[in-house]
């Protein structure tokens, strides 16, 4: 097995063509499919279900196309660092985001990356603690910032901050004033809830809620804080989120955000340990830690503290 071997497999299994996989690819048709066989020979598997139609991955294939996708992104980096030893760091990088955290951070760390780092190529993945935890381990992402204070099976992490969850409703809404609340003062308020069960917001939320006997009156389900800050603008409810999320709307006048007493989130930025990472993935993960220090040290993150950054490798998952 080679990686030239690799990335006709890669082309194969995302066109799932012989002819087009070639096109795409510059190679003749018969060469490709010479390639495939002795690549199929080597693992002692069969990676495609040959038809008129093309040619459909099978399971094994499926499960190939991950490594794959990671060993010919690691073969590229590696050209890139050696080329840039003694110059800047350059390369792609891939960070996970929950959505909320991406529309906050995004922007910053964008500009921090095209005025000093122009040769770093970042591309960011958006999903929810597990599907970024898996992302870590299988080498989809280089890094990601994780939710909760759960250590992490095969993960680095390095504690950023912790924030304050809080009730979110119109700001001309009587019934939530600029004092924190009790988790008690849920009960009977329609709520909006972001994210997935057992992550995230609602990982802090739901026990803490059954713990105080609160029974949460959740009208609507939804994924995320854009979806669910639009839904309590047009009265539908409450939402329970971090309140840096909708600074804009805080700063506007249109929304008003509460902290809930003893419900707080913790994150942390995370790589892979078992995954070297690339000198532009070191940059960004540094910038990224300059970018949230600055911020919460600016009153920019509100109700926000940072936290002690000691690397902490895990041996839990979420």
């Amino acid at each position: 097995m080679d990686l030239r071997q690799l990335r006709y497999f890669v082309a194969l299994a995302t066109q799932q063509n012989f002819n087009r996989a070639a096109e795409v690819l510059h190679i003749a048709q018969p060469a490709l499919s010479r390639q495939i066989k002795l690549l199929e020979d080597e693992l002692d598997v069969v990676l495609f279900e040959r038809h008129p139609r093309g040619a459909t991955p099978t399971q094994e294939a499926i499960q190939l196309l991950d490594r794959a996708n990671f060993l010919l992104r690691y073969a590229e980096q590696l050209k890139f660092d050696m080329q840039s030893l003694h110059s800047a760091p350059k390369g792609p990088v891939a960070l996970g985001l929950s959505p909320g955290l991406a529309s906050i951070l995004v922007g910053r760390l964008f500009e921090r990356i095209s005025r000093d780092f122009a040769d770093i190529h970042l591309k960011i993945e958006e999903g929810f603690a597990p599907a970024l935890h898996d992302q870590l381990i299988h080498g989809v992402v280089d890094l990601a910032i994780l939710n909760g204070s759960a250590y992490l099976a095969n993960i680095e992490s390095t504690p950023l901050l912790s924030e304050s969850l809080c009730a979110i409703a119109r700001h001309s809404d009587p019934r939530l004033g600029d004092l924190p609340i009790d988790i008690e003062d849920l009960a009977n308020i329609p709520l909006i809830l972001t994210g997935i069960p057992k992550a995230g917001v609602r990982l802090e939320l739901e026990p803490a809620a059954a713990r105080a006997g609160v029974r949460l009156n959740p009208v609507i389900e939804v994924e995320t804080i854009a979806v669910a800050r639009t839904l309590v603008e047009r009265g539908a409810g409450w939402t329970v989120h971090f309140a840096a999320a909708v600074r804009n709307e805080i700063d506007a006048g249109i929304l008003r955000a509460t902290p809930i007493k003893g419900l707080n989130l913790q994150r942390s930025l995370g790589h892979s340990i078992g995954r070297p990472q690339s000198r532009a993935a070191t940059t960004v993960a540094g910038l990224i830690l300059e970018l949230i220090r600055d911020m919460v040290t600016n009153g920019d993150w509100a109700n926000a503290s940072l936290l002690p950054q000691v690397p902490e490798n895990g041996s839990q998952t979420c």
